[in-house]
This record gives C-alpha cells, sequence and structure tokens, in this order.
C-alpha cells in the first residue's frame, strides 16, 4: 500500500515520506502487540459499525427518551459466555491529563453514547465503552468507561442539556479554562472565548457548565 501511494503521490522529500510511513509501521505492530495481549473473553464482532449513516444497512439508533443517534462504531467486541458486549473507539492523539470516569466534562462521548447505541441496535447488553488510544504517541493507552447507571445518568443530561439549547437558540462557544489552548478551531474563533464568555448571562450557562 505505501508503494501504490508512493507512486500516485510523488512526494517531494523520499526521507520525510519513509519516515511517516515507519511511524504508521511501528504503530501499527504496537497496536497488534497490545490486542494480543488482552485479557478476558472478547472477540471481534464487529468492526466500522455504522447505523444511520447513507453507507450503513442499519436504521438509526434509538436511545431513550427517543433521542436518535447516527455514526459508526470502531470496534464491538463480544464475550459470548456472558452475552455482553463491549465497544471502543480508536483514537490517535494522547490521552487527557485528566482521565474520564463517564464523559469527560462532555469531551468524550463517545464511549457512553456508542454504548447505548450498541444495545439498542444489537440487542445485548454492553459492559462498557473504551476509549482506545492506539498509537505510540498515546502510549496504547486503553480507558474503560463501565456504562453503569451513573453514566447512563450523565448520558441522559448531556443529551437533554444540547436538546434545550437547540430549542432556546442558545449556542454559545463557553470553554472550561485552558480548553482554548488545545482546541483546533481556535484559528477560527480566535483566542478570547474564554474572556469573551465571561460577558454573557451566567444563569443561561449554568447547565452547560
Amino acid at each position: 500500500v505505501a508503494a501504490e501511494y508512493a507512486e500516485r503521490l510523488a512526494p517531494a522529500i523520499e526521507r520525510v515520506w519513509v519516515s511517516g510511513i515507519e511511524e504508521i509501521r511501528t504503530a501499527l505492530r504496537g497496536w497488534i502487540h497490545e490486542l494480543a495481549h488482552l485479557e478476558g473473553d472478547w472477540r471481534p464482532a464487529h468492526f466500522e459499525l455504522s447505523f444511520g449513516l447513507p453507507d450503513s444497512d442499519r436504521p438509526e439508533a434509538l436511545l431513550p427518551d427517543d433521542f436518535r443517534l447516527r455514526g459508526r462504531i470502531d470496534l464491538v467486541e463480544a464475550d459470548t459466555a456472558r452475552r455482553r458486549l463491549r465497544v471502543t473507539d480508536h483514537k490517535t492523539g494522547k490521552p487527557p491529563d485528566r482521565l474520564p470516569r463517564w464523559i469527560g466534562n462532555g469531551e468524550l462521548l463517545q464511549p457512553v453514547l456508542y454504548g447505548l447505541a450498541a444495545e439498542q441496535l444489537l440487542g445485548a447488553p454492553v459492559d462498557s465503552g473504551v476509549l482506545f488510544y492506539a498509537t505510540q504517541r498515546g502510549e496504547y493507552r486503553r480507558v474503560e468507561i463501565r456504562l453503569d447507571h451513573d453514566a447512563r445518568l450523565r448520558a441522559a443530561l448531556v443529551l437533554r442539556t444540547i436538546e434545550d439549547a437547540l430549542q432556546q437558540g442558545f449556542l454559545p462557544a463557553a470553554p472550561r479554562p485552558g480548553a482554548c489552548e488545545y482546541c483546533d478551531y481556535r484559528p477560527v474563533c480566535g483566542p478570547y472565548e474564554e474572556r469573551r464568555v465571561q460577558h454573557k448571562d451566567q444563569d443561561l450557562l449554568d447547565p452547560l457548565v
């Protein structure tokens, strides 16, 4: 595959291209090594499980309280003995300094929401959702979030908060302290969102906080 794309793209600096390919190859080997040493009876059941998308043969997922979700789950594993599922979302960046317990201040929703979607679509209970930082940069770290009662309550709270904001038409940029420093959209918003949010109605921001 690398040779095919090198021929197609004709990279200007071969050394940079070769270095990038080796980085991908190293990450892939590390990922396979980690998968081979996972404990438990989990086995891959679905890769790239899409639902509600144009290229999907599955409908959108209907979550509790009639919320609808479309998306694509990177990996669904099954423990056939216990008839349980586990969902995994692969990440290429670094894990956050403060690991999430449930939804990571609303910034890491995939493990919980995709877990709820998999339960509805596949008809089996989901034990947990996993954020797998599957590269050297991410140190192949796995962050497992149990889909317990508290996680389900927080998912419902997030969805209701989003719904209320849409109904009110109140969609402020209200970053937590320091978030803008690492945000990909800073070139769009500029560096002053944290300062501007101080002038907004704090009562309206309370549900988001």
